[in-house]
């Protein structure tokens, strides 16, 4: 076995070999590679979704427990307040009433030498220490005030009872009276109840400190008695608007740092009570190494110096600068952090009553320990596998190696066996004996070459049968040629006829034969015959087929041809040329062309007159409709009831005689293809809705039920001609109305199937037959006609159709005599994520009034005195308007030169010289070249309006006129004329 790469030969064994690695060895090893990376991806990808998840989890966790928790603590320091309120009442109401000592008390009390009035023993059951400074009251007030407070020690002790946080009730007065429950040597502290207003405890309470007279709460600060931290609630005692005194009471913060420093945290995390100050109240020595303090560092320092050190305030402490921030101006949150290099989790919330914020921090090591465990053991058992597989790989290569020796040896034989039977075969031994070989495939190419023998000595018996065949078919050829109708011959390079094979042509083939021509030149004119020897030259270099067509004088006239030339096969120098006889085709062209001129010559005529037919049209009506709305709308000569409904009747006959000349008009553009479409994203929603306002009161006249449900979902655009889509379902709406039953019902919905919006129709009217059905999108097919009340041209279904046709929509119906009909229309639907959507601009849709203090001159040009009249009526009821007319162009020219008016309302068709020759001169002159002229003309198609505003007219406004449009946009240029003068 031989191979080629390159120059060099292999073995049969090395290339089974080189095979074996490459086409299994090899894809083996990358596909285990493969769930290699995969294993250890998506070990990657789980361990970080299962981060992201405990850090979420731990997240709820310790919010969950830091808000249950300041609730709870809330919810005992309200209680307090709550009982500071009511202590605070009874003080007041105590105050007001007169009392009397009780011996009890009176044996208690007694004077210092420097007259102080104090407790100097408890009771037998507990009592109040009372301390009275003389520096203010004399001695009968002294026993006065403090028989009317000892009226309520009975309440301070049932307050210090029921609130396990109150560690001492009690009352401040503005003369230096302190009456504290429980018990106290309170004469040892003399010195600083001497003047009690004079301590924040007291004047923290008062009206400039606390203006709503409500609970406040002290800072906290060290009890000098037991040496603890304590914070005080304190409210004051008004008599009118006099201050009384202070009311109070201290709670230890030991209880609250227990509650905190026994909450159950999981992931060994522990909570923090800092005061609004950033002073950590509550923290365990274990935990204040995470606040950046070393065991030195705080085994030396007492309670007072740890409130005051930098370390000890969470706003002050370095190690935690970046995370202040986030605790003061946040009342809770959650948040991470760094000390030392440890990544902590802490979770915070105020509580209310004090402004203390609660903490709860928890380390990333512990709540990640688990899944970090369980990483390093799926790393390892990756490893494994690894070692696995290079060991398994191994013990194959070798397999494998052993099995490559043994069946190249095996292929090597086979093959030089049946080469031998090769060789025998090529010394025209056709039927040699088989080998004896063990591989099926081989076999069987044994069975092949030994049919292949045979085949070969039957080919040979067979050769002169098919060269005689052949001779036969060349001879069927050539009668086939000579039968076809068309001229057959070969060319060379020069052009000349070297083989004339079709005779069907006898009279150019006898020419031929006679030698009256030999070259396409005696056949062809001059500049026929450079043409065709150019086609023979680019068939012969490229090898591709040509066409040309000619003409040839022949007995029975001239005859034209339509010849194809194509390369010679086995011959480069000649091309075969077969022309056939289209001089019957040629006529026939002739006669399309001719009727084709005659068509568009109709359809120019058609559309001119129904331009005429407009122009003619809206001229009268323009006055019809424009002195009835007139009418209508004079507030100064209001109409009777009768002339209402006759001034309604002339309207809605003019208004139904506009609409039958514009579907005519749109019928004419569309089947000349001239008709203009604006495809773009249009809102379902606004066109719906629209549709509807316009509809609702012809259905609301015919008294019936307009049935639609109302569009939430202002997200569903269409690719269509805005205007046209609203003409289109207007059509529908109004057949629906027009043609059904009394109290009837109309449907009007829309939905959505697969990527196309449907806008749907179903009425209960009249319904039509299947015959009808194939007629209604036909023009001026009328198919109810025994309804002759029912205005109509039979047109508007005709232009509906074709107009969602160019809208690459479709249009359905379905109905049933007597039942009603359901009409659909579909169009693409646009695919908003997107759209991202087209912006729609909401223009303002009133127009600004125009100045009182100034007057305007208009000036209008028409021949026509109704509509003179008309536009006249309109301009009056502008506020300061002036207006000036003429009736010929020139009359025109002069009064605008005079007057210098500040706006010129043009008609077009004017007697003498036309609206655009008036344009002309008008912009001529210095006096009228920055006046703004506008077009008023029944020309209404939309040539008639390009062409106006290309040349140079500020508006176009088509006839009949439509008044608020008309008084807008007369308004909105006076104002610009305004605006354009002043700058």
């Amino acid at each position: 076995m031989r191979g080629k790469r390159g120059n060099k030969s292999i073995s049969l064994y090395k290339w089974i070999w080189q095979s074996y690695i490459h086409t299994v060895l090899i894809p083996l090893i990358l596909i285990e590679l493969i769930f290699i990376v995969i294993y250890f991806s998506s070990f990657a990808w789980s361990h970080k979704k299962n981060v992201i998840l405990l850090k979420e989890q731990a997240q709820s966790e310790a919010e969950h427990i830091v808000n249950q928790e300041a609730n709870s603590i809330n919810n005992q320091l309200t209680s307090i307040s709550n009982s500071v309120m009511l202590f605070r009442n009874q003080i007041k109401q105590a105050l007001l009433t007169p009392a009397t000592l009780i011996a009890a008390d009176s044996n208690r009390l007694t004077y210092s030498k420097n007259g102080t009035l104090y407790t100097n023993e408890d009771s037998k059951d507990g009592s109040v220490s009372i301390f009275y400074s003389g520096i203010i009251s004399t001695k009968e007030e002294q026993q006065q005030k403090v028989s009317k407070v000892l009226t309520t020690q009975k309440l301070m002790a049932d307050i210090k009872d029921t609130e396990p946080l109150a560690s001492s009730i009690y009352f401040n007065s503005f003369d230096s009276l302190n009456v504290t429950y429980p018990y106290s040597n309170n004469i040892s502290q003399s010195y600083s109840l001497v003047n009690i207003p004079s301590h924040n405890f007291y004047y923290e309470a008062d009206v400039g400190h606390n203006p709503n007279k409500k609970v406040i709460w002290t800072n906290s600060y060290l009890d000098p008695l037991s040496n603890g931290l304590i914070t005080s609630a304190i409210c004051p005692v008004y008599n009118d608007n006099f201050l009384e005194g202070v009311v109070g009471i201290d709670i230890t913060l030991d209880t609250i740092s227990d509650q905190i420093l026994t909450m159950q945290i999981p992931w060994q995390g522990y909570g923090l009570l800092v005061d609004k100050n950033g002073r950590i109240l509550s923290v365990s020595n274990k935990n204040e190494l995470d606040l950046g303090l070393t065991e030195n560092s705080y085994s030396n320092i007492n309670l007072k110096d740890k409130l005051n050190t930098d370390e000890f305030n969470l706003y002050k402490n370095q190690n935690l600068a970046s995370l202040a921030n986030e605790v003061t101006n946040n009342s809770s949150g959650f948040s991470t952090f760094n000390i030392k290099g440890n990544s902590k989790f802490i979770s915070w919330t105020t509580i209310s009553n004090t402004d203390w914020k609660l903490l709860v921090i928890v380390s990333e090591e512990n709540i990640y320990s688990k899944i970090n465990a369980l990483k390093y053991s799926l790393i390892k058992m990756g490893i494994f596998i690894i070692a696995g597989l290079l060991l398994s790989y191994f013990i194959f290569f070798i397999l494998l190696y052993r099995k490559a020796q043994k069946a190249s040896y095996t292929f090597a034989n086979s093959l030089l066996q049946i080469n031998n039977m090769v060789q025998k075969i090529g010394n025209r031994e056709y039927n040699p004996s088989p080998p004896m070989l063990d591989i099926l495939e081989f076999k069987d190419i044994c069975t092949q070459l030994i049919k292949m023998g045979e085949n070969l000595g039957e080919t040979n018996k067979n050769l002169l049968l098919t060269q005689y065949q052949l001779m036969k078919k060349e001879t069927d050829l050539k009668a086939l040629v000579n039968s076809i109708n068309d001229i057959i011959v070969e060319v060379d390079a020069k052009g000349n006829i070297t083989n004339f094979w079709s005779k069907s042509h006898r009279d150019l083939f006898k020419l031929y034969e006679q030698g009256a021509f030999n070259s396409i030149n005696d056949l062809l004119d001059i500049e026929t015959s450079k043409i065709a020897r150019k086609k023979i030259f680019y068939v012969m270099k490229t090898k591709e087929n040509t066409s040309i067509d000619f003409n040839i004088e022949s007995n029975s006239g001239l005859k034209w041809f339509q010849a194809s030339i194509s390369p010679r096969l086995n011959n480069s120098t000649r091309v075969v040329v077969s022309a056939r006889d289209i001089t019957v085709q040629k006529k026939m062209s002739k006669s399309l062309i001719a009727a084709k001129e005659e068509a568009e010559k109709a359809s120019r005529a058609k559309s001119e007159f129904l331009s005429s037919m407009s122009h003619e049209l809206r001229t009268p009506l323009n006055a019809i409709l424009g002195f009835s709305q007139i009418l209508e709308l004079d507030p100064e000569s209001p109409l009777t009831c009768c002339q209402q409904e006759s001034v309604t009747e002339i309207l809605k006959a003019g208004n139904h005689l506009l609409e039958l000349i514009n579907e005519v008009l749109d019928l004419s553009k569309i089947e000349s293809g001239k008709l203009s479409i604006s495809i773009e994203s249009v809102s379902i929603k606004s066109v719906m809705e629209e549709t509807l306002s316009i509809i609702k009161p012809f259905a609301d006249t015919n008294k019936i039920k307009l049935i639609s449900p109302s569009i939430e979902n202002s997200d569903e655009f269409v690719y269509v001609d805005n205007t046209r889509l609203k003409q289109i379902l207007l059509n529908l709406l109004s057949n629906a109305i027009k043609y059904n039953k009394p109290n009837g019902e109309v449907t009007f919905y829309h939905d959505k199937i697969d990527d196309k919006y449907k806008f749907h129709v179903i009425d209960t009217g009249i319904g039509l037959s299947n015959a009808d059905l194939d007629l209604i999108f036909k023009p001026f097919q009328r198919l109810n006609k025994l309804n002759n009340s029912i205005e109509g041209t039979g047109i508007g279904l005709t232009v509906a159709k074709q107009l969602v046709e160019l809208m690459n929509g479709n249009i359905y119906v379905e109905s049933e005599k007597g039942f009603g009909s359901h009409f659909c229309v579909e169009f693409p639907a646009v695919n908003i994520c997107a759209t991202e959507a087209a912006e729609i601009v909401l223009l303002s849709e009133g127009h600004s009034s125009l100045s009182e203090e100034k007057h305007y001159t208009v000036l209008y040009i028409e021949d026509n005195p109704a509509n003179l009249r008309l536009v006249e009526r309109i301009l009056n009821q502008i506020t300061n308007i002036k207006m000036l007319s003429a009736t010929s162009g020139e009359l025109c020219v002069d009064l605008a030169i005079a007057h210098k008016p500040d706006l010129i309302l043009l008609d077009i068709n004017l007697p003498g010289i036309d609206g655009y020759e008036v344009f002309k001169r008008l912009k001529m002159y210095e006096e009228t070249n920055s006046i703004p002229i506008v077009a008023i003309s029944a020309h209404a198609m939309p040539k008639d309006v390009t062409k106006g505003i290309s040349i140079g007219f500020t508006d176009y406004i088509t006839k009949p006129i439509n008044v608020a449009k008309f008084t807008e946009k007369v308004s909105n240029i006076l104002l610009n004329t305004d605006s354009k003068n002043e700058n």
